[in-house]
């Protein structure tokens, strides 16, 4: 019998493939445990809109990444007189930045909090394998 799996389902398929398996195992688990579901005209259809979602929102996800290599991001650090840096920018001031400039749903990236002067480039994760940089200029609060 034919199905659509609905979830991942270990040692069969991911989600939205389209198998071959034994009809009483898809009659007595799959279909009942709502797991996949009989691949007929109205399932492939679901199927094909939802590829069609996925593509565009892929796209979309790329586009994204691919406005922000353009934005700068100025972060100001306190400073002592002799220029040591007393503050630090992190994650989630970084993200803050990212959504008022209207980047929602990002993630970023950062292993350790920034505490240098300068320009740095983090990674910023927009899902599905979408990764793109973001320009972060820190600079003495004066």
């Amino acid at each position: 019998m034919k199905v659509l799996l609905l979830l991942d389902v270990k040692k069969v398929g991911k989600k939205y493939d389209v198998k071959e398996v034994s009809d009483g195992y898809a009659r007595n688990f799959l279909i009942p445990k709502k797991l996949a579901a009989a691949a007929d005209e109205k399932m492939m259809k679901i199927k094909t809109d939802w590829e069609k979602e996925e593509s565009r929102s892929l796209e979309e996800r790329k586009a994204r990444a691919a406005k922000l290599k353009n934005e700068i991001f100025e972060f100001y650090l306190k400073t002592g007189e002799k220029n040591e840096v007393f503050s630090s920018i992190k994650g989630l001031d970084i993200k803050k930045s990212l959504l008022e400039k209207g980047f929602e749903g990002a993630e970023v990236v950062l292993d350790k909090p920034i505490k240098t002067m300068g320009e740095h480039l983090i990674e910023v994760n927009f899902g599905k394998g979408v990764l793109g940089k973001a320009r972060v200029i820190t600079r003495a609060q004066s």
